[in-house]
């Protein structure tokens, strides 16, 4: 439970030792006192606004970088001036300079940006190579049964995981405005990844947002919970579903365009302020031509959703549980292609994954997955005839090596026997020993086929 200060419209949070009181994260680089008091003289900062932020429930000095300077400037005793001074000190604080070499820039970012894995290898190459990035961003698209859900859920637990192993060692925030949201589907992939039951759904919050009006709130109170969990991850699974919904008829076009706008502009300064990645999953719709022929489907939201991402993926069913993901749109990443598996335990490169984390194909756990696929027992007659295959090539590979070295060897005696023979007379004696040794099996003496040279000479005198 959190505890909020009635008709504020931020749902300012109190920091109480009670049990059910979320306690906000004391930060010491970014406390706002330490803050206040850091950056009061050098910005013209005055004493009572200290008392204002935080009786309006500004605890973490980032969050000042996530709000508006109307925003701040609507705050109970904070004018308008104040509200500037507070919005550049945050500013050159937290975002550097606002001129800056691009080499100094660069390095800023790069040293501050972090990444998290997929719970896919090829998803995590499509990405980079290191998986999904924070201070960005990210949306994915495509029609329904493409992954788009189960590619949340996988990467709500790997998040969560240290940052030795792949992720980020912080909460996630999931909002759920289609609910599909499956707390029992979480537990597979938790388990997959070594997570207890307790310790992966205690640091995940979740929000039914199906409805516009629950959304807004939801929204209105993401920076006090920001600021109290430090998360590394928010998810909003769909983030068009509630303004499809409600805002369907064309003269309302323009008004949902702007609050789309607005929320999404919020995201982004989370986003880079609390260096957490945002990730939103998008519908698309048929796009029709004015010649009326089928052209393949875009996604929804317009221009003001397509300028906002920073990586925008879509995917597309394949064959069976195989999904194809494609870079459509990003800055610093090519438009490649990467296809993985939908599994009981989250996305993967295999099609099936064991529990216990291995890559290995194993049997299927049906408690978690009613629906899941099942070997064929043609598939299961393949693999044997497989098996036997390879099982006689490395035989007959084994037989070919033995009769090799019999060949061989056979060569080496029959070299050896014509160097024995090649021998002059006079060592013919010395080395039968040799020839013997070779052909034990013969009890023949070796006789000398040629006269000795003092017997032919001796026949050619007369007599």
């Amino acid at each position: 439970m959190v505890v909020y200060k009635e008709n504020n419209p931020w749902d300012n949070l109190r920091i109480k030792k009670s049990v059910n009181t979320l306690v906000i994260k004391k930060n010491e680089d970014t406390d706002i006192e330490q803050f206040i008091a850091k950056n009061a003289k050098k910005y013209g900062i005055p004493k009572v606004a200290l008392k204002a932020l935080k009786g309006f429930g500004i605890f973490d000095a980032r969050v000042l970088s996530v709000l508006t300077e109307t925003e701040i400037g609507e705050i109970p005793d904070v004018s308008e001036k104040t509200a500037l001074a507070l919005v550049r000190a945050a500013d050159d604080s937290f975002r550097g300079p606002l001129f800056q070499k691009a080499s100094e820039q660069s390095e800023r970012f790069l040293n501050k940006r972090k990444h998290f894995t997929t719970g896919s290898e090829v998803f995590d190459e499509l990405l980079g190579g290191n998986g999904m990035p924070t201070s960005a961003i990210i949306e994915i698209n495509g029609e329904y049964r493409t992954g788009k859900t189960q590619t949340c859920l996988t990467c709500a637990v790997t998040a969560q995981l240290p940052e030795d192993k792949g992720g980020l060692g912080r909460p996630v925030i999931y909002i759920d405005t289609e609910n599909s949201f499956q707390a029992e589907h979480l537990l597979g992939i938790g388990k997959r990844f070594g997570f207890e039951p307790d310790e992966l759904l205690d640091n995940i919050f979740v929000v039914q947002a199906e409805q516009l009006r629950y959304l807004d709130q939801a929204i209105d109170r993401l920076p006090g919970y920001v600021q109290a969990l430090d998360p590394g991850l928010i998810i909003i699974d769909s983030l068009m579903a509630p303004f499809r919904n409600e805002f369907h008829q064309l003269n309302l076009l323009a008004v949902r365009q702007k609050k789309i706008g607005k929320l999404i502009g919020l995201l982004k300064r989370i986003a880079i302020a609390f260096n957490t990645t945002v990730i939103f999953t998008n519908q698309v719709m048929a796009n029709i031509g004015f010649s009326g022929k089928f052209v393949p489907v875009k996604a929804t939201g317009g221009h003001v959703i397509a300028h906002a991402s920073d990586i925008r993926i879509f995917m597309k069913k394949l064959k069976g549980n195989l999904r194809r993901a494609k870079i459509d749109d990003c800055a610093w990443l090519p438009a490649e292609e990467a296809e993985f598996f939908i599994t009981n335990a989250g996305i993967s490169d295999e099609e099936t994954i064991s529990l216990d984390g291995s890559k290995k194909k194993a049997a299927v756990n049906k408690d978690l997955e009613p629906e899941l696929k099942v070997e064929a027992p043609l598939l299961a007659g393949i693999k044997e005839v497989t098996e036997q295959k390879k099982a006689q090539a490395k035989a007959k590979k084994k037989e070919k090596t033995v009769d090799k070295e019999a060949a061989l060897k056979e060569d080496l005696k029959e070299k050896q026997k014509e160097e024995i023979l090649e021998h002059p007379l006079s060592d013919l004696a010395d080395n039968m020993k040799e020839l013997e040794e070779i052909e034990t099996q013969s009890e023949e003496k070796i006789k000398p086929k040629t006269k000795s040279p003092s017997t032919a000479k001796k026949s050619k005198v007369p007599a």
